[in-house]
């Protein structure tokens, strides 16, 4: 009996080809009993096949070729192929999430972590969470593999895609891509690199600042209202000290002179390091909706608790805005009533067992607009 492969596709265009395809064949030396039993019961991935489903697979599964060097997969790419070695010797090499892609050469695949030979199988992994390679698998003798394709394999596996792994499953997969414990990184961070995440850092800061400004330019404020100052307090207080302590750390760069206070001119080198520019008369009026009881004649200045105010304002305004947009697939600044009080509802039951509607609206098709539904959970002037 011989059984009809299909044609080489190859998963990723870096990855090695395939130097011979042959029939899968019951007839001569390249498929003996051995291999065949140890696919339908070595495998605990394929034990839970009829007869008939595994017969089916077989007859579409691909015998590979690959000559020693050649990379069959990298770590980090998309797997859609389980592979199972009849003979040869594959390396398994893990790379870390702190080895340098810069500075490490282009065949540095990591440490290796495992020797694979006949019957071992690799590729699972990726199948079975959706994840990308754990780890990169190099030839180091001529190699033969079964590769099954996820299409080809029945739902009944979990290799199929169609079922859902336990989790014991997982962490027993998980076992085996491990780095060794005295692996040590290829990447050593130095002084330059240092500061050069540092600069990144505060440049992040400056940006979210400036993106702050110009929420702050779109608002309209109620001058001389103690109730905006309120208010502001309130969202304030809801930072995350990590959140709190950013800000913070933004309004000293901002302030220069140190005095507590950020000034028109100090404002504008501010806007200028972040590109983007502003006439003084732009600057001042930012500093006027920062403080609602701006005094015109004194005020040219803003103070740290008005600056954690309108970038609170602005976080918590951020946060709605871009999660109700999710929920606008055709960008029309629109979303059903109903979408709107289910995610705030789900997020509601996590800290609360109210489970009342917190849209008040029996229209759950009514179209809200977003932008102002988050200026009404903050509290601000529509």
């Amino acid at each position: 009996t011989t059984l009809q492969l299909k044609n080489v596709v190859g998963e990723e265009d870096t990855q090695s080809l395939p130097r011979v395809e042959r029939d899968v064949s019951f007839e001569n030396i390249l498929i003996t009993d051995e291999h065949v039993e140890f696919l339908r019961k070595g495998l605990p991935f394929f034990t839970d096949l009829t007869d008939e489903e595994f017969s089916g697979m077989l007859a579409k599964a691909r015998l590979l070729t690959f000559d020693s060097g050649d990379i069959i997969m990298r770590q980090g790419m998309r797997g859609r192929t389980f592979y199972v070695i009849k003979s040869g010797t594959v390396e398994m090499s893990m790379k870390s999430r702190f080895d340098d892609p810069i500075r490490t050469p282009p065949n540095y695949l990591g440490a290796v972590v495992n020797e694979l030979t006949q019957f071992d199988y690799f590729g699972e992994r990726a199948l079975t969470t959706g994840e990308p390679f754990a780890a990169s698998f190099r030839v180091l003798e001529k190699t033969r593999c079964f590769a099954f394709d996820v299409d080809d394999i029945p739902s009944s596996s979990i290799l199929s895609k169609k079922r859902r792994a336990t989790r014991e499953m997982i962490e027993e997969m998980n076992r085996r891509y491990k780095l060794p414990e005295d692996y040590t990184p290829s990447y050593h961070p130095t002084p330059k690199d240092e500061s050069i995440l540092e600069l990144l850092v505060r440049f992040r800061q400056i940006r979210q600042a400036a993106r702050c400004f110009e929420f702050i330019m779109n608002m309209k404020t109620k001058w001389g209202d103690e109730g905006e100052i309120a208010r502001r307090s309130m969202l304030a207080s809801k930072l995350s000290i990590s959140q709190r302590d950013d800000f913070i750390e933004v309004f000293n760069m901002a302030d220069v002179n140190n005095d507590g206070k950020i000034s028109v001119l100090e404002m504008k080198k501010f806007m200028n390091s972040a590109r983007s520019k502003k006439t003084d008369k732009e600057l001042l009026e930012m500093i006027k909706r920062a403080n609602p009881v701006y005094n015109v004649n004194t005020d040219y200045e803003m103070t740290l608790d008005e600056f954690l105010g309108v970038m609170a304002e602005a976080e918590f305004y951020s946060l709605f805005t871009e999660t109700f947009r999710a929920l606008d697939e055709d960008n029309t600044g629109y979303v059903n009533a109903g979408d709107l009080d289910e995610v705030l509802g789900g997020v509601r039951d996590l800290i609360s067992d109210d489970h009342k509607s917190i849209i008040d609206t029996e229209d759950k098709f009514m179209q809200v607009d977003y932008e102002q539904f988050s200026k009404m959970l903050l509290g601000a002037a529509l």
